[in-house]
């Protein structure tokens, strides 16, 4: 069976198991109950390259999303949203054990972002976001002005290393399973809302392991 065209895209699942202490251990403001949906599912799709007759070069992306309605703050109930995003630039190179299955080897750079979006009362925006953020600790309120926009920003840098299995149904379309693990260098000091800074949640997301399950379809 032949492989895979040069360019592929994947889409599929990623599964990790972070501690975000700042939202599950939050004593001032009452999150949603968390669940493995929205702490340990990841939403994956990517693109690849193959740029020579065994390496790949691409772009990843596994994000993890929570929504919870009517979160309490102090004066109003606001729609809460929170994303974690893995924007992964991987090298990956393969050997074909057999025409149809392939072991993979992936090193990569992360650039992780978080965001926080709160939908609150117009008039409160500035007073529901400082009680929001001192949940977290750090100095009391930080924000002094609120524009149009309500949200919380930040990123970091990691990077991964990955194993991997594939399986080719077809010429085009292939089954990947990887495992392995990432580190990033998360900072709850470094978070962004309106151009001010901020301490967001305490979260540890180093030294994790992760797997991804994908299906591969290969273009041209």
């Amino acid at each position: 069976m032949k492989g895979q065209p040069k360019l592929s895209i994947d889409l599929g699942l990623g599964f990790y198991e972070p501690t975000l202490g700042g939202f599950d251990n939050n004593e001032t403001v009452q999150f949603p109950t968390k669940s493995i949906l929205n702490r340990n599912v990841l939403f994956n799709w990517g693109i690849y390259y193959e740029f020579f007759n065994n390496a790949r070069i691409g772009y990843n992306s596994f994000t993890s999303y929570e929504i919870g309605k009517n979160i309490l703050l102090i004066n109003s109930e606001a729609v809460f949203r929170r994303s974690l995003s893995y924007r992964i630039f991987p090298i990956e190179t393969f050997f074909r054990w057999k025409p149809n299955i392939e072991l993979n080897f992936t090193l990569a750079l992360i650039w992780g972002r978080g965001r926080i979006e709160l939908d609150t009362t117009p008039g409160d925006k500035t007073d529901d976001w400082n009680y929001f953020i001192n949940s977290f600790g750090g100095t009391p309120n930080p924000i002094t002005d609120m524009g149009a926009t309500d949200v919380m920003i930040t990123d970091w840098l990691g990077y991964s290393s990955m194993l991997g299995f594939r399986y080719y149904i077809s010429s085009r379309i292939g089954i990947d399973i990887k495992g392995g693990f990432m580190n990033n260098s998360y900072n709850e000091d470094n978070w962004r809302i309106q151009r001010q800074k901020a301490t967001g949640p305490k979260m540890k997301v180093d030294d994790l392991p992760i797997f991804s399950l994908k299906l591969i379809y290969g273009l041209r």
